[in-house]
């Protein structure tokens, strides 16, 4: 079986390689490769390990040989789901590794945002010293966390927000019940929520989920933390709320815009790149999982396979 890692692996170790190795003949690309590239590579490949390459609006069916996409990531919104299964190639994802690590960082967003950690820094360091007026916050114990999507980082959320004392409710799409997570309306918890926290896989069903409506029903005082896609998010409705002082504050993980985006020049939003995921645990747990879903896959039993109801059978 040849298997090829498609594309510049973020991290990758030297044991995954061995083990890799044992699996069959493996070669890693170190490259961003442009589309012809990657095609080209896929249809020298069984299996391809995907992490940076979008695989969307193209023909599955050109690939005779191709039959296992391993997301490095838990999003699988690179890949055209159902038009790669159609072709009988099944896709996977990394579902478990980060969940801990990105329910962190809301905090992380949550209290930099909550505490103007930036302008404190900034003034700080120019000489200044016990200054209030500019500080005053609102601490988190008796406030109402609002989870949209309460999955597992939906419920790593919720154990930390209970640990600062805080009141959480929930939303999610399937309905079902969640232990310790009060269930709500996604409207009723936009709506009375102190602290909004959106975690929830980008798909063609869940793109602008949070619309303007929803955004404008929040409280004044409220902060809102997406460490999902921002392709979620009406960004452009978030801005305005945000310039106008419709909501007090945003931390975001993701920008739909990444040139010259209004949201840079605000003083009340706090931005990363991505890096939510991003631990040395994380990083480690994520190459143990890709490592045990490609295993799952060469023995006959596959796991994490995110296109199984659009999967044709061989």
């Amino acid at each position: 079986m040849r298997i090829i890692y498609l594309d510049e692996p973020t991290y990758l170790p030297d044991d995954f390689v061995r083990e890799m190795a044992r699996l069959g003949e493996f070669e890693v690309f170190a490259d961003r490769p442009d589309r012809p590239t990657a095609l080209a590579r896929l249809a020298d490949a069984d299996m391809a390990i995907v992490e940076w390459t979008r695989l969307r609006d193209l023909d599955f069916g050109r690939f005779h040989r191709l039959k296992h996409i391993a997301l490095v990531m838990t999003g699988c919104d690179l890949v055209d789901l159902e038009a790669a299964g159609a072709a009988g190639i099944s896709v996977s994802n990394c579902p478990t590794y980060s969940a801990q690590s990105v329910a962190e960082h809301v905090f992380a967003l949550l209290l930099a945002v909550n505490r103007r950690l930036f302008q404190a820094d900034r003034l700080v360091r120019r000489g200044e010293s016990h200054v209030y007026g500019p500080f005053l916050a609102g601490e988190l114990a008796g406030q109402t966390m609002g989870l949209i999507g309460t999955g597992r980082i939906g419920q790593a959320v919720a154990r930390i927000a209970r640990g600062f004392g805080m009141r959480v409710v929930g939303a999610n799409r399937s309905g079902r019940a969640v232990p310790d997570v009060e269930a709500m309306d996604i409207r009723d918890v936009m709506r009375l929520s102190d602290v909004v926290s959106v975690q929830v896989p980008f798909t063609a069903a869940t793109k602008g989920l949070i619309t303007a409506e929803l955004l404008g029903s929040m409280k004044k005082s409220a902060l809102f933390v997406n460490t999902s896609r921002a392709g979620l998010v009406d960004e452009a409705a978030l801005f305005a709320l945000l310039r106008d002082g419709g909501i007090r504050g945003a931390g975001l993980d993701d920008v739909v815009r990444t040139a010259d985006n209004p949201l840079y020049g605000l003083d009340n939003v706090v931005l990363t790149p991505g890096t939510a995921w991003y631990t040395e645990t994380a990083r480690e747990a994520n190459m143990t999982e890709l490592l045990d879903t490609v295993r799952a896959y060469i023995g006959g039993t596959p796991r994490n396979i995110v296109n199984g109801s659009y999967l044709r059978k061989a």
